[in-house]
Protein backbone atom coordinates (compact mmCIF):
# COMPACT_ATOMS: atom_id res chain seq x y z
CA UNK A 1 0.00 0.00 0.00
CA UNK A 2 1.14 3.54 -0.81
CA UNK A 3 -0.28 6.54 1.05
CA UNK A 4 -0.01 9.97 -0.52
CA UNK A 5 -0.06 13.33 1.27
CA UNK A 6 -0.15 16.83 -0.25
CA UNK A 7 1.12 19.42 2.23
CA UNK A 8 2.62 22.85 1.71
CA UNK A 9 6.19 23.49 2.72
CA UNK A 10 6.72 25.28 6.03
CA UNK A 11 7.11 29.03 5.51
CA UNK A 12 10.52 29.24 7.20
CA UNK A 13 11.95 26.69 4.76
CA UNK A 14 9.92 27.60 1.69
CA UNK A 15 12.00 27.09 -1.46
CA UNK A 16 13.02 30.28 -3.22
CA UNK A 17 12.48 28.82 -6.67
CA UNK A 18 10.78 25.96 -8.43
CA UNK A 19 13.28 23.08 -8.61
CA UNK A 20 11.47 19.78 -8.07
CA UNK A 21 13.43 16.79 -6.80
CA UNK A 22 12.30 13.30 -5.80
CA UNK A 23 13.84 11.95 -2.58
CA UNK A 24 13.67 8.24 -1.73
CA UNK A 25 14.88 6.85 1.61
CA UNK A 26 13.82 4.78 4.58
CA UNK A 27 13.35 8.16 6.28
CA UNK A 28 13.39 11.20 4.00
CA UNK A 29 13.13 14.06 6.50
CA UNK A 30 16.84 14.93 6.61
CA UNK A 31 17.18 15.15 2.83
CA UNK A 32 13.87 17.01 2.52
CA UNK A 33 15.03 19.60 5.07
CA UNK A 34 18.39 20.15 3.40
CA UNK A 35 16.77 20.17 -0.07
CA UNK A 36 14.39 22.95 0.99
CA UNK A 37 17.28 25.02 2.27
CA UNK A 38 18.99 24.54 -1.10
CA UNK A 39 15.94 25.87 -2.94
CA UNK A 40 14.33 22.62 -4.08
CA UNK A 41 10.71 21.48 -3.88
CA UNK A 42 10.95 17.90 -2.67
CA UNK A 43 8.67 14.99 -3.30
CA UNK A 44 9.49 12.42 -0.62
CA UNK A 45 8.99 8.66 -0.62
CA UNK A 46 9.77 6.89 2.65
CA UNK A 47 8.50 4.36 5.19
CA UNK A 48 7.15 6.83 7.76
CA UNK A 49 5.78 10.09 6.30
CA UNK A 50 6.52 11.83 9.61
CA UNK A 51 4.92 15.17 10.50
CA UNK A 52 7.95 17.27 9.65
CA UNK A 53 8.62 15.34 6.44
CA UNK A 54 5.09 16.16 5.27
CA UNK A 55 5.50 19.83 6.19
CA UNK A 56 8.76 20.03 4.25
CA UNK A 57 7.51 18.28 1.12
CA UNK A 58 5.24 19.19 -1.75
CA UNK A 59 4.21 15.53 -2.03
CA UNK A 60 4.82 12.79 0.53
CA UNK A 61 4.33 9.06 -0.06
CA UNK A 62 4.46 6.45 2.69
CA UNK A 63 5.34 3.04 1.30
CA UNK A 64 5.83 -0.38 2.87
CA UNK A 65 9.11 -1.01 1.07
CA UNK A 66 11.58 0.61 -1.31
CA UNK A 67 11.24 -2.32 -3.72
CA UNK A 68 10.40 -1.44 -7.36
CA UNK A 69 6.73 -2.41 -7.09
CA UNK A 70 6.20 0.38 -4.54
CA UNK A 71 8.17 3.00 -6.45
CA UNK A 72 7.44 2.56 -10.15
CA UNK A 73 4.13 4.44 -10.22
CA UNK A 74 5.49 7.30 -8.10
CA UNK A 75 8.61 7.67 -10.24
CA UNK A 76 6.48 7.67 -13.41
CA UNK A 77 4.12 10.30 -11.94
CA UNK A 78 7.04 12.51 -10.90
CA UNK A 79 8.64 12.16 -14.33
CA UNK A 80 5.39 13.04 -16.15
CA UNK A 81 4.89 16.18 -14.05
CA UNK A 82 8.51 17.28 -13.82
CA UNK A 83 10.35 16.13 -16.92
CA UNK A 84 14.15 16.19 -16.57
CA UNK A 85 13.97 16.72 -12.79
CA UNK A 86 16.34 14.56 -10.72
CA UNK A 87 16.00 11.84 -8.11
CA UNK A 88 18.31 11.42 -5.13
CA UNK A 89 18.28 8.89 -2.31
CA UNK A 90 19.24 8.25 1.27
CA UNK A 91 19.48 5.27 3.59
CA UNK A 92 17.82 2.07 2.43
CA UNK A 93 17.66 2.34 -1.35
CA UNK A 94 21.19 1.02 -1.82
CA UNK A 95 19.84 -2.36 -0.67
CA UNK A 96 17.32 -2.44 -3.54
CA UNK A 97 19.44 -2.69 -6.71
CA UNK A 98 16.38 -3.29 -8.90
CA UNK A 99 14.94 0.02 -7.72
CA UNK A 100 18.21 1.84 -8.37
CA UNK A 101 18.36 0.37 -11.85
CA UNK A 102 14.75 1.35 -12.59
CA UNK A 103 15.22 4.93 -11.35
CA UNK A 104 18.45 5.31 -13.31
CA UNK A 105 16.60 4.33 -16.49
CA UNK A 106 13.73 6.75 -15.93
CA UNK A 107 15.33 9.85 -14.38
CA UNK A 108 18.59 11.61 -13.66
CA UNK A 109 19.88 9.73 -10.61
CA UNK A 110 21.90 11.97 -8.30
CA UNK A 111 23.86 9.50 -6.23
CA UNK A 112 25.82 6.33 -6.80
CA UNK A 113 24.40 4.29 -9.66
CA UNK A 114 23.68 0.59 -9.72
CA UNK A 115 27.09 -0.33 -11.17
CA UNK A 116 28.89 1.49 -8.35
CA UNK A 117 26.69 0.09 -5.58
CA UNK A 118 27.18 -3.46 -6.86
CA UNK A 119 30.92 -3.07 -6.29
CA UNK A 120 30.10 -2.94 -2.56
CA UNK A 121 27.60 -5.82 -2.47
CA UNK A 122 27.81 -8.64 -1.69
CA UNK A 123 30.07 -7.86 1.25
CA UNK A 124 32.65 -10.41 0.18
CA UNK A 125 33.37 -8.24 -2.85
CA UNK A 126 33.90 -5.18 -0.64
CA UNK A 127 36.26 -6.98 1.74
CA UNK A 128 38.23 -8.35 -1.22
CA UNK A 129 38.65 -4.74 -2.35
CA UNK A 130 39.94 -3.79 1.12
CA UNK A 131 42.41 -6.69 0.95
CA UNK A 132 43.77 -5.46 -2.39
CA UNK A 133 44.17 -1.97 -0.93
CA UNK A 134 45.73 -3.31 2.29
CA UNK A 135 43.09 -1.58 4.42
CA UNK A 136 42.68 -3.42 7.71
CA UNK A 137 39.28 -4.46 9.04
CA UNK A 138 38.01 -6.84 11.72
CA UNK A 139 38.42 -10.40 10.45
CA UNK A 140 35.35 -11.76 8.65
CA UNK A 141 34.17 -15.19 7.52
CA UNK A 142 31.22 -16.24 5.39
CA UNK A 143 30.60 -19.61 7.03
CA UNK A 144 29.75 -20.32 10.65
CA UNK A 145 32.97 -20.11 12.70
CA UNK A 146 34.09 -23.07 14.77
CA UNK A 147 36.07 -21.09 17.34
CA UNK A 148 34.78 -19.76 20.65
CA UNK A 149 36.01 -16.22 20.10
CA UNK A 150 33.64 -13.24 20.25
CA UNK A 151 31.90 -13.00 16.89
CA UNK A 152 29.16 -10.76 15.58
CA UNK A 153 26.53 -11.88 13.10
CA UNK A 154 25.92 -9.20 10.48
CA UNK A 155 23.39 -9.07 7.64
CA UNK A 156 24.62 -8.39 4.11
CA UNK A 157 22.14 -5.53 3.72
CA UNK A 158 21.93 -4.21 7.25
CA UNK A 159 22.06 -0.57 8.31
CA UNK A 160 21.90 1.37 11.53
CA UNK A 161 23.10 -1.64 13.49
CA UNK A 162 19.78 -3.39 12.89
CA UNK A 163 20.06 -7.19 13.08
CA UNK A 164 23.69 -7.16 14.27
CA UNK A 165 23.82 -9.75 17.05
CA UNK A 166 26.25 -11.70 19.16
CA UNK A 167 27.01 -15.12 17.72
CA UNK A 168 26.40 -18.19 19.86
CA UNK A 169 26.59 -21.76 18.62
CA UNK A 170 23.15 -23.08 17.77
CA UNK A 171 21.31 -19.78 17.32
CA UNK A 172 19.18 -19.40 14.15
CA UNK A 173 21.10 -17.91 11.23
CA UNK A 174 19.32 -15.85 8.58
CA UNK A 175 20.30 -16.08 4.89
CA UNK A 176 22.81 -13.58 3.51
CA UNK A 177 24.77 -13.35 6.74
CA UNK A 178 28.45 -13.02 7.55
CA UNK A 179 30.47 -13.20 10.76
CA UNK A 180 32.89 -10.54 12.00
CA UNK A 181 35.27 -10.68 14.95
CA UNK A 182 34.26 -8.23 17.65
CA UNK A 183 36.67 -5.40 18.44
CA UNK A 184 35.89 -3.20 21.42
CA UNK A 185 36.75 0.39 20.66
CA UNK A 186 35.39 3.80 19.64
CA UNK A 187 33.22 3.78 16.54
CA UNK A 188 33.85 6.75 14.25
CA UNK A 189 32.96 7.88 10.76
CA UNK A 190 34.16 10.19 8.01
CA UNK A 191 31.84 12.08 5.67
CA UNK A 192 33.17 12.90 2.20
CA UNK A 193 32.12 14.31 -1.17
CA UNK A 194 33.20 12.66 -4.41
CA UNK A 195 32.77 13.31 -8.12
CA UNK A 196 33.74 9.85 -9.39
CA UNK A 197 37.47 10.62 -9.46
CA UNK A 198 38.30 13.21 -6.81
CA UNK A 199 37.04 13.64 -3.27
CA UNK A 200 36.89 16.08 -0.38
CA UNK A 201 36.76 14.94 3.24
CA UNK A 202 34.09 16.96 5.06
CA UNK A 203 34.70 15.84 8.63
CA UNK A 204 35.18 13.15 11.27
CA UNK A 205 32.69 12.04 13.90
CA UNK A 206 32.10 9.76 16.86
CA UNK A 207 29.11 7.44 16.68
CA UNK A 208 26.97 6.04 19.48
CA UNK A 209 25.10 2.78 19.70
CA UNK A 210 22.45 1.53 22.09
CA UNK A 211 21.94 -1.94 23.54
CA UNK A 212 18.18 -2.41 23.70
CA UNK A 213 17.99 -6.19 24.08
CA UNK A 214 19.72 -9.40 22.98
CA UNK A 215 18.31 -9.03 19.45
CA UNK A 216 19.34 -5.37 19.11
CA UNK A 217 22.60 -4.85 21.01
CA UNK A 218 24.23 -2.46 18.50
CA UNK A 219 21.54 -0.09 17.25
CA UNK A 220 22.83 3.17 15.80
CA UNK A 221 21.86 5.85 18.34
CA UNK A 222 23.57 9.02 17.17
CA UNK A 223 26.62 10.91 16.00
CA UNK A 224 28.58 14.01 17.04
CA UNK A 225 30.92 16.14 14.92
CA UNK A 226 33.88 15.51 17.21
CA UNK A 227 36.25 12.54 17.24
CA UNK A 228 39.23 11.23 19.24
CA UNK A 229 41.35 10.86 16.09
CA UNK A 230 44.87 12.25 15.93
CA UNK A 231 46.04 14.19 12.86
CA UNK A 232 47.96 11.11 11.74
CA UNK A 233 44.88 8.91 12.05
CA UNK A 234 42.78 11.40 10.09
CA UNK A 235 45.39 11.36 7.32
CA UNK A 236 45.26 7.56 7.27
CA UNK A 237 41.48 7.56 6.87
CA UNK A 238 41.82 10.24 4.19
CA UNK A 239 44.28 7.98 2.34
CA UNK A 240 41.85 5.05 2.65
CA UNK A 241 39.16 7.09 0.92
CA UNK A 242 41.60 8.01 -1.84
CA UNK A 243 42.55 4.37 -2.35
CA UNK A 244 38.91 3.28 -2.48
CA UNK A 245 38.13 6.04 -5.00
CA UNK A 246 40.76 4.55 -7.32
CA UNK A 247 38.76 1.31 -7.32
CA UNK A 248 35.17 2.51 -6.98
CA UNK A 249 33.94 5.73 -8.71
CA UNK A 250 31.84 7.04 -5.84
CA UNK A 251 29.77 10.18 -6.32
CA UNK A 252 28.07 12.66 -4.00
CA UNK A 253 28.05 12.33 -0.23
CA UNK A 254 29.34 9.06 1.20
CA UNK A 255 30.47 7.85 4.61
CA UNK A 256 32.94 5.31 5.88
CA UNK A 257 32.56 3.83 9.36
CA UNK A 258 35.55 2.53 11.29
CA UNK A 259 36.57 1.57 14.80
CA UNK A 260 39.57 2.84 16.78
CA UNK A 261 41.32 0.66 19.36
CA UNK A 262 44.77 1.15 20.90
CA UNK A 263 45.82 3.53 18.15
CA UNK A 264 44.78 1.13 15.39
CA UNK A 265 41.96 1.85 12.92
CA UNK A 266 39.76 -0.85 11.40
CA UNK A 267 37.36 -0.26 8.53
CA UNK A 268 33.77 -1.38 9.14
CA UNK A 269 31.46 -0.11 6.39
CA UNK A 270 31.19 2.15 3.38
CA UNK A 271 27.77 3.79 3.03
CA UNK A 272 27.35 4.98 -0.58
CA UNK A 273 24.81 7.73 0.14
CA UNK A 274 24.25 10.71 2.47
CA UNK A 275 24.27 9.74 6.15
CA UNK A 276 22.98 11.27 9.39
CA UNK A 277 26.26 13.15 9.88
CA UNK A 278 25.26 15.44 7.00
CA UNK A 279 23.06 17.30 9.50
CA UNK A 280 26.01 18.30 11.66
CA UNK A 281 27.43 20.89 9.29
CA UNK A 282 26.58 24.45 8.35
CA UNK A 283 26.56 25.33 4.67
CA UNK A 284 24.77 23.89 1.69
CA UNK A 285 25.87 20.26 1.71
CA UNK A 286 22.79 19.23 -0.28
CA UNK A 287 23.77 21.49 -3.17
CA UNK A 288 27.35 20.23 -2.89
CA UNK A 289 26.02 16.66 -3.08
CA UNK A 290 24.03 17.48 -6.22
CA UNK A 291 27.00 19.23 -7.84
CA UNK A 292 29.43 16.42 -6.99
CA UNK A 293 27.06 13.86 -8.52
CA UNK A 294 27.18 15.98 -11.69
CA UNK A 295 30.98 16.07 -11.67
CA UNK A 296 31.45 19.45 -10.00
CA UNK A 297 33.62 19.34 -6.88
CA UNK A 298 34.98 22.62 -5.56
CA UNK A 299 37.01 23.47 -2.47
CA UNK A 300 34.14 24.87 -0.39
CA UNK A 301 34.77 24.30 3.31
CA UNK A 302 31.97 23.18 5.62
CA UNK A 303 32.38 24.37 9.20
CA UNK A 304 32.01 21.92 12.07
CA UNK A 305 31.52 24.71 14.61
CA UNK A 306 29.66 24.77 16.87
CA UNK A 307 29.58 21.29 18.36
CA UNK A 308 26.56 19.50 16.91
CA UNK A 309 25.08 16.10 17.68
CA UNK A 310 22.20 14.00 16.40
CA UNK A 311 20.59 11.45 18.71
CA UNK A 312 17.85 8.87 18.15
CA UNK A 313 15.44 8.35 21.03
CA UNK A 314 14.20 4.75 21.27
CA UNK A 315 11.08 3.73 23.16
CA UNK A 316 11.60 1.74 26.36
CA UNK A 317 7.93 0.72 26.33
CA UNK A 318 4.98 0.69 23.94
CA UNK A 319 3.55 4.21 23.52
CA UNK A 320 0.88 5.97 21.45
CA UNK A 321 1.46 9.47 20.08
CA UNK A 322 -1.42 11.68 21.27
CA UNK A 323 -3.15 14.42 19.30
CA UNK A 324 -1.48 17.84 19.50
CA UNK A 325 1.58 16.51 21.30
CA UNK A 326 3.99 19.43 21.92
CA UNK A 327 7.39 18.31 20.66
CA UNK A 328 10.47 20.17 21.92
CA UNK A 329 12.03 22.42 19.30
CA UNK A 330 15.14 20.24 19.06
CA UNK A 331 13.15 17.19 17.93
CA UNK A 332 13.00 15.86 14.37
CA UNK A 333 11.40 12.88 12.62
CA UNK A 334 8.11 13.44 14.44
CA UNK A 335 5.60 10.58 14.20
CA UNK A 336 2.03 11.50 13.33
CA UNK A 337 -0.68 11.51 16.00
CA UNK A 338 -2.06 8.06 16.61
CA UNK A 339 1.19 6.29 15.76
CA UNK A 340 1.99 3.27 17.91
CA UNK A 341 5.67 3.09 18.83
CA UNK A 342 6.69 -0.31 20.15
CA UNK A 343 9.51 -0.98 22.58
CA UNK A 344 12.83 -0.68 20.78
CA UNK A 345 11.49 1.44 17.93
CA UNK A 346 12.57 5.07 17.42
CA UNK A 347 10.25 7.73 18.85
CA UNK A 348 12.02 10.69 17.24
CA UNK A 349 15.48 12.19 16.86
CA UNK A 350 17.10 15.15 18.61
CA UNK A 351 19.61 17.68 17.29
CA UNK A 352 21.64 19.79 19.74
CA UNK A 353 24.21 22.55 19.12
CA UNK A 354 26.46 24.44 21.53
CA UNK A 355 29.98 25.74 21.97
CA UNK A 356 31.21 22.67 23.86
CA UNK A 357 30.59 18.93 24.02
CA UNK A 358 29.38 18.92 27.62
CA UNK A 359 26.57 21.36 26.90
CA UNK A 360 25.49 19.37 23.85
CA UNK A 361 25.23 16.18 25.91
CA UNK A 362 23.29 18.08 28.55
CA UNK A 363 20.82 19.38 25.96
CA UNK A 364 20.33 15.91 24.49
CA UNK A 365 19.68 14.41 27.92
CA UNK A 366 17.26 17.18 28.93
CA UNK A 367 15.16 16.77 25.78
CA UNK A 368 15.28 13.00 26.15
CA UNK A 369 14.02 13.19 29.74
CA UNK A 370 11.26 15.64 28.77
CA UNK A 371 9.91 13.26 26.14
CA UNK A 372 10.23 10.12 28.26
CA UNK A 373 8.44 11.76 31.19
CA UNK A 374 5.64 12.86 28.84
CA UNK A 375 4.85 9.23 28.08
CA UNK A 376 5.25 7.82 31.61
Amino acid sequence: MTLRFNIKTQAFLKPSNNKPILIIANSGRMLAETACRAGFKPWVVDLFADQDTRQLSEQTFRVESLAPSFLETIVADFKSRHANSPVTYGSGLEHHPESLEMIGRECELLGNDIETVLQLHPKKRFFECLDRLKIQYPYVVFAEPATCERWLIKPETGEGGLNIRWFHTGIPIEPDTYWQKYIEGTTCSALFLADGRNFQTIGFHTQWSENLDTDKPFLFAGVINRSPLSSEQKLRVHSWIGSIMQQIPLKGLNTIDFIVKDGQIYMLELNPRPSASMQLYDGDLFKAHINACRGILDDTKFANDPVCAYRILYADQKIAIPENFCWPKACRDLPIAGSIIRKGQPICSIIARDINVRNVHRQLNEVRQTIIQSFN
